[in-house]
């Protein structure tokens, strides 16, 4: 019981340390740590549309800055829990040949032509020595298990963080709409519902995030719905966000020309409803999968950089599977249609 208070008082003196507005440390715990969730939305999504304003490179930049955060808060659980650190530098060396391989189409247009033009045989041979490391690593077999688990779960890391990462990117040349609505749209449903949750919640959603609850889950639904094509509406009205991208900048032109933003329910807003849909039903699947991790190494949060949330990975989680959604969805459904 003794333990318990003191894990509770330090948690309530943290939680006040971390709020900028004031002391909150005569309020109980629930509305503590409501208000530092509150105030790091609310920095969090000011910081996005500040980078937004830097056009393609400040997403560019934003999305490799998530990423790499992403894999070392994930890779320093999975070492702590493996006791693996002496893969810690291999495991950094697959993520850098990954991002060579899955390649940025920009980045690929400012990189020497002999290296774009062997870049998938470089990285095959490059994949084989990391392999023949990571065998030579192993002095005894009572460690198989360990150092085998850690090579999977680099190369599951990899897929969930650089891979996904690496499609958003490729849908900035049809404009930053499609880049800024899905990361916007996920964070949206987050926030609805955790409202919806923190104020009418009583029943768990599912096991692996207890903190969870089915009125959070419904509401937050219904809210992305309804908010999803009145925010996509707002994003039309900005033609550098709208318009088409080269390179790192923002071409000149007219949305109105494009049917795809035309007439008096344009394509794109339906495009938007249907995206807020996948956001509002399968996009919070991925921060199961995450917090069931975290739960198998006994860990309640994967960082603490963001004060309120953990980590950079569990603020991002489930943006990583919006990017591959939208990739596909836009690639398949959008351009094929418009």
């Amino acid at each position: 019981m003794r333990t318990g208070n003191r894990e509770e008082n330090l948690q309530l003196q943290n939680l006040n340390s971390r709020f900028i507005f004031g002391n909150i440390s005569n309020l109980p715990l629930r509305w503590q740590s409501w208000l530092v969730r509150g105030q790091s939305g609310v920095i969090l999504m000011l910081s996005f549309y500040l980078i937004v304003s830097l056009g393609p490179f400040g997403l560019l930049m934003l999305t490799y800055f998530v990423q790499i955060m992403s894999f070392h808060e994930a890779m320093e659980v999975a070492i702590h829990f493996t006791k693996s650190g002496d893969l810690r530098v291999w495991s950094w060396q697959m993520l850098l040949l990954a991002n060579i391989f899955w390649m940025d189409p920009f980045m690929a247009k400012y990189s020497p032509s002999t290296l774009e033009r062997f870049r998938e045989p470089m990285c095959f041979m490059t994949y084989l020595i990391l392999v023949l490391w990571f065998i030579l690593s192993m002095k005894d077999t009572s460690t198989c298990l360990v150092k085998y688990s850690h090579f999977a779960w680099t190369h599951i890391l990899i897929m969930f963080t650089t891979y996904q990462a690496s499609l958003i990117l490729h849908t900035l040349q049809y404009g930053m709409v499609w880049f800024i609505f899905a990361m916007s749209i996920i964070t949206i449903n987050d926030i609805a519902a955790y409202m919806c949750g923190f104020f009418f919640g009583s029943k768990s959603l599912i096991v692996l995030s207890p903190k969870k609850t089915l009125e959070g889950f419904i509401g937050g639904g219904l809210l992305t719905l309804i908010l999803g094509p009145c925010y996509g509406y707002l994003l039309m009205q900005y033609p550098d966000v709208v318009c088409p991208t080269a390179g790192f900048s923002v071409l000149t032109c007219d949305p109105d020309t494009f049917p795809l933003y035309h007439g008096s329910w344009p394509p794109f807003i339906t495009h938007c409803w249907v995206i807020s849909l996948f956001a509002s039903t399968f996009g919070p699947t991925a921060g199961f999968l995450c917090s069931g991790f975290k739960r198998a190494c006994n860990r309640k949060n994967f960082g603490d950089l963001i004060p309120g949330h953990g980590g950079v990975l569990d603020r991002c989680d489930c943006m990583f599977l919006m990017a591959s959604f939208t990739y596909l969805y836009v690639k398949h459904f959008v351009l094929t249609t418009s």
